[in-house]
């Protein structure tokens, strides 16, 4: 009994040693404002032993008695030593991050991980930049920003800017990337525009306000999209939304700018030579004839002639030099946002209204855009969180006609002859009928009488509901919804001369459209992440289901009845159309991350996509993807120093899909138009009976989604205290199954099959790099630079197809040739002999082409982005520059300049002799005949620059876009504390800011090169009679209460 009491208070002592050598340390890991770190990381320094702060930010961890320091990390924040001392409790502030490494970015699904171990690019632009210069479409602001990203604008009333990421992901469809916003994909249609009727059109981006942007991300490789899937080809750019935060008192922030909208660039005319052409004079000379009815600006020179003017007044022959100048006013945008946001330790909020205003720099074009914006997160137990967010959005626009159509008014008014008085002279006759010289619409007449208004009332959102089971497994379910109603009016006045809305053909009409968009998505994620020794393992499972409703009607009414009745029952015959459209798609995903000691991480991911859009045998679609990182200056002890920060090098590869839109998979009834090639065609409803046939262009049971596999290789750099950060990606990628209608022979009773059929093949490069040369305590200076480089080319198309028309016409089109540049320019050229020159007829003057070639390319070598950010106390200075290397342009409006003969350098010579009438023969073509003999016959001005000449082939209208521009640069002052607490203001911002201030043009003059025809689309290169580009400039005040 003895020896069992002793050795009973011999297990008693070393128990009460073993516990004497180890205690429990509490503790609450908090950022700089105190609100609460979930998923921070605690660990016992120099060794693996540690836990996991819950959603609160507590940890509770067993330690041993010799335990001093405890290592906090969390993603996004800088690694903090902790010595815990005596004490028990510990409370740990962790501070943001400033390296480029080590920083949090959001993925697919809003999915959070650290850049450190990511192994796939995924630049963010922040708020700040994003509102600088106050674009109302934030596809604007994306331009020069981002590596990988070409963003060009189409020019006109109220655009947007297409954006390509990484080249071309469809044969003829989009390339355009996913919208995703607080994780719910939107709807960005919208935004392309009609040849030869109509007026521009918005994308859909215009309907968010920026101000209510955190920031966004951009997804560019198929590695870092697959998760979306079928959606997720042509990149995904993810928007997170302003919020409020725990535990921050309410705050109210007031936005408010006001800027002016002029032209960007006015064309340099010449005012010597008057209205007229060149008629026959004696001795075979020609003369120049002062003709009223005449389009053109070749007439005699202008010495104040006397002479009677086409609406009969007694005048004399004079210049008027801002007779373009005139049609346009200096617009204006203003923008207004207030805000009010706070949070508890439970609940935090943010409820924003925003207005935008804007004018065109032309008469009726106007966009008015109202936002209402709610975000609202609550903890409703330690355990489980809902949160939602819920735009409201309501934009109306007014816009005048553009485009290669008569009723543009740049269309006639950028040459109207320099003698004629475009703003003086009436353009209505007694009767009240169009009174104007030529066959097109007098510009102010069609601003007047060719009006057209649109109106889109939407509502996107999301509900989300989060489990959280244990700190380290959760679930996340979110809802959304983006739901648009779209009505659009047009109106054509009796005696319009160009195709306006209806294409009335004088009769005057009416159409009346109407759209509806409603999206629904829902994802349920589970999550995971646990550290296992040297392991930290995440995972999410996730389900995703997208379902889209779509209606369009439109009801043209044609041959009015009664002027300026702007009704449809002023119509006397109708033209009605409706459509549907649904799809559907089911996906299932998993993503797996593994990562070794913070320095070496594996990444998988897999999405298996089920769309309505796809026959049931090709309706399981896979999607597979892989990536991998290893942080070099954490893998080899040494490597890391003063100098060297970080080196990181990654590598991934991915798949990703695009399926082929609705009803492509069958053959469909349409209306009938039987005709038997010489007689007339028969209309259907014919004596009131309707008559269909089954469509020309047939369905394919067998159509799989078109496929993009990409491999990419990267490293990041930072270096010397990070003040020098380099980014470098380069990459390939195939699209493979390309979908596209391809053509067949009529005798078998269609014209059309749409098939997988065609490839193209992209290699890329990527270069980022910051420098900040200067960083005193009163002054910084940094430069960001970016640089993208990609080339697709069409590896293949269809057997038996050489050339598919994207668009455009006999000469000029844009195409896909097998083993060029996707949508290269081909039209007719001049004619050329064997040594290359050029081919002349016995006139001197060039001889074209019969047949078409490649004329152009419209895909830039390279282009560069690099923003300047001055910083000196309070005062910051941003100027971005934006570079574009290459890139071709069929430009009908430099054309129409120059062969109408009122741009400058059509009178660069004399054109006439002293007598002011005849011609003089001082121009010549260099080149030879068709015997190779040289061709000396001197020619005037007029057949120089004209039809007969320069613009006899399409060739001669090709142009080079290369340009340096100052896109933009923003100048704030944010007032210091001292001057804030005299205020009720906790937060006083200045600034003044503006956009293309600055274009420099290598072979383009008047004009400013960013244009296309077709607005924002892939089919890139062409411009007809483009409504001017337009600067802002303007003043903007942020107030916090």
């Amino acid at each position: 009994m003895r020896k069992l009491l002793l050795l009973l208070m011999a297990g008693i002592l070393s128990m009460s040693e073993v516990l004497a050598q180890s205690r429990t340390i509490t503790g609450k890991v908090t950022d700089e404002t105190g609100a609460p770190v979930p998923n921070a990381s605690v660990l016992i320094k120099g060794s693996n032993t540690g836990t996991t702060t819950n959603m609160e930010g507590n940890f509770q961890l067993t330690v041993p008695a010799s335990t001093r320091i405890l290592v906090i990390s969390s993603i996004g924040f800088e690694t903090k030593e902790v010595a815990i001392g005596n004490s028990n409790h510990i409370v740990a502030s962790l501070t943001a991050s400033t390296s480029g490494l080590q920083e949090v970015v959001i993925t697919s699904f809003g999915i959070k991980r650290d850049k450190k171990t990511l192994g796939y690019s995924t630049p963010v632009i922040n708020a700040e930049e994003l509102t600088a210069v106050r674009n109302s479409n934030i596809t604007n602001s994306l331009v020069a920003k981002v590596s990988g990203l070409r963003v060009q604008g189409s020019g006109g009333s109220f655009t947007g800017s297409s954006v390509l990421i990484r080249g071309y992901t469809s044969m003829t469809g989009g390339s355009a990337p996913l919208y995703v916003v607080d994780g719910i994909p939107i709807d960005n249609s919208g935004g392309g525009t009609a040849l030869q009727t109509g007026t521009t059109t918005s994308n859909r981006a215009v309907d968010i306000n920026p101000d209510d942007i955190e920031s966004m991300t951009v997804l560019k490789g198929a590695a870092a999209t697959s998760l979306y899937g079928s959606r997720g080809a042509g990149g995904v750019i993810l928007i997170t939304t302003k919020k409020g935060r725990k535990g921050t008192r309410n705050t109210i922030d007031i936005t408010s700018s006001y800027n002016i909208v002029q032209a960007n660039r006015f064309p340099k005319f010449q005012n010597q030579y008057a209205q007229g052409a060149s008629v026959a004079g004696p001795g075979g000379t020609r003369v120049a004839s002062h003709i009223l009815n005449s389009a053109s600006s070749w007439g005699p020179e202008i010495k104040g002639q006397p002479y009677t003017d086409f609406y009969g007044r007694e005048t004399t022959l004079q210049a008027y030099p801002n007779n373009f100048k005139d049609m346009f006013q200096t617009g204006y945008g203003a923008q207004n946002s207030v805000s009010f946001s706070g949070g508890s330790e439970r609940t935090v909020y943010r409820v924003s209204y925003g207005n935008t205003q804007e004018t065109y720099i032309l008469r009726n074009n106007k966009l008015n855009r109202n936002n209402l914006t709610v975000n609202l997160t609550s903890d409703v137990t330690s355990k489980l969180s809902i949160g939602t967010f819920i735009n409201f959005n309501n934009t109306t626009s007014r816009r005048t006609q553009q485009g290669n159509q008569l009723s543009n008014p740049v269309f006639r008014a950028l040459f109207i002859p320099r003698s004629y008085d475009l703003t003086g002279s009436p353009y209505y006759d007694s009767d009240g009928n169009q009174w104007f010289y030529g066959g097109e619409d007098n510009p102010y007449w069609s601003i007047d009488n060719v009006r057209y208004r649109d109106e889109t009332n939407r509502l996107f959102g999301n509900i989300n509901v989060k489990y959280k089971f244990t700190s380290w497994l959760d679930v996340d379910l979110k809802v959304g919804s983006d739901f648009y109603s779209f009505s659009a009016h047009g109106f054509d006045e009796i005696g319009i001369r160009g195709g306006g809305n209806t294409n009335s053909q004088g009769a005057g009409g009416v159409v009346e459209r109407r759209n509806t968009v409603r999206n629904l998505n829902s994802y349920l994620t589970v999550n995971a992440n646990h550290r296992f020794g040297d392991f930290m393992v995440s995972g999410t499972l996730g389900n995703e289901i997208f379902d889209n409703y779509s209606t369009t009607s439109t009801v043209t009414g044609l041959t009015l009845n009664v002027k300026g009745f702007d009704q449809m029952s002023n119509a006397t015959s109708f033209s009605p159309s409706y459509g549907t459209s649904r799809t559907r798609t089911v996906g299932v995903f998993a993503d797996a991350v593994i990562e070794y000691k913070s320095w070496l991480s594996l990444n998988l991911k897999a999405r298996n996509d089920f769309p309505s859009t796809l026959p049931l045998a090709n309706n399981s679609v896979f999607y597979p993807a892989a990536a991998l990182s290893v942080v070099l200056t954490e893998a080899i002890e040494g490597l890391k120093s003063d100098f060297v920060n970080a080196i990181k090098l990654r590598g991934n590869w991915g798949k990703v899909g695009r399926g082929p839109g609705p009803y492509n998979t069958d053959n469909y009834a349409v209306s009938a138009a039987p005709a038997d090639g010489f007689g007339p065609s028969i209309n259907y409803p014919f004596n009131g009976l309707l008559g269909y046939t089954i469509s020309n262009s047939a369905g394919n049971p067998t159509l799989k989604p078109e496929f993009t596999t990409e491999w990419e290789i990267g490293t990041d750099i930072n270096l010397w205290d990070n003040r020098i950060i380099l980014e470098a990606n380069y990459y390939q990628r195939k699209l493979t199954e390309g979908l596209f209608s391809v053509p067949y022979s009529a005798a078998s009773g269609i014209t059309s099959v749409f098939q997988n059929a065609g490839e193209i093949d992209t290699k890329g490069l990527e270069l980022a790099l910051t420098v900040v040369p200067v960083r005193t305590k009163k002054f910084t200076w940094s430069v960001n630079g970016n640089f993208t480089k990609f080339k697709s080319i069409v590896t293949k198309l269809a057997p038996g197809v050489s050339v598919i028309t994207l668009a455009g016409f006999t000469t000029p089109n844009v195409r896909l040739m097998e083993g060029e540049e996707y949508g290269v320019i081909y039209g007719n050229m001049y004619q050329r002999h064997a040594n290359g020159q050029l081919l002349l007829g016995p006139n001197g003057l060039p001889l074209p082409t019969n047949s078409v070639f490649k004329i152009g390319n419209p895909n830039p070598k390279f282009t560069l982005g690099i923003t300047n950010t001055f910083t000196y106390g309070d005062f910051t200075l941003d100027v971005l520059l934006d570079i574009r290397n290459g890139g071709d342009l069929y430009s009908r409006n430099l054309a129409d300049l120059r062969r109408n003969g009122v741009a400058i350098e059509t009178a660069e010579k004399p054109r006439l002799d002293k007598d002011g009438v005849t011609y003089l023969t001082n121009y010549q073509f260099e080149g030879v005949d068709v015997n190779g003999n040289p061709v000396n016959v001197p020619i005037t001005a007029e057949q120089y620059w004209g039809n007969s000449g320069k613009y006899v082939a399409a060739e001669g209208y090709i142009v080079n876009t290369s340009w340096v521009r100052v896109r933009e640069a923003n100048l704030f002052y944010k007032m210091p504390r001292s001057l804030t607490e005299k205020t009720p203001f906790s937060n006083i911002e200045l600034g003044v800011f503006g956009r293309n201030l600055f274009l420099w043009t290598k072979d383009y003059p008047h004009l400013d090169p960013e244009q296309n025809v077709l607005g924002l689309s892939n089919i890139q290169g062409l411009e007809f009679n483009a409504n001017l580009s337009t600067r802002t400039m303007g003043l903007s005040l942020r107030l916090t209460l």
